[in-house]
Order: structure tokens, then C-alpha cells, then sequence
């Protein structure tokens, strides 16, 4: 008898259109904050024309 049990796995409701847009915005967010952790690690290039120390010619 024990053999003729029959567990099936339960069922996964589908994410909401709530669930979907957390889900979405914190994958954003994370994005979003590496893009700026990266902006301060790595140097931003100076182009060697920009001298912002001298005013005139």
C-alpha cells in the first residue's frame, strides 16, 4: 500500500504583477548601484585640453 502513494510536488502559484514589479525594481536598484560603485572606483579620463586651473590663453 505504501507503494501506491503518490506525492506530487506542490503547486508554485504564479508571481503577481506586484510580486513582478519588486522583482524588476530590485534588479534595477542593483544595477543601478554597481553602475555608481564602478563610476568611483575606476579613473575617469582627462582629456588634456581640459585645464580648468588657467582662465586665460
Amino acid at each position: 500500500m505504501a507503494a501506491e502513494l503518490h506525492f506530487s510536488p506542490p503547486e508554485i502559484p504564479e508571481p503577481t504583477i506586484l510580486e513582478n514589479m519588486l522583482r524588476y525594481g530590485l534588479l534595477f536598484g542593483a544595477l543601478f548601484q554597481l553602475l555608481c560603485v564602478l563610476a568611483i572606483i575606476l579613473p575617469a579620463f582627462k582629456s588634456p585640453k581640459a585645464d580648468f586651473g588657467e582662465f586665460g590663453d
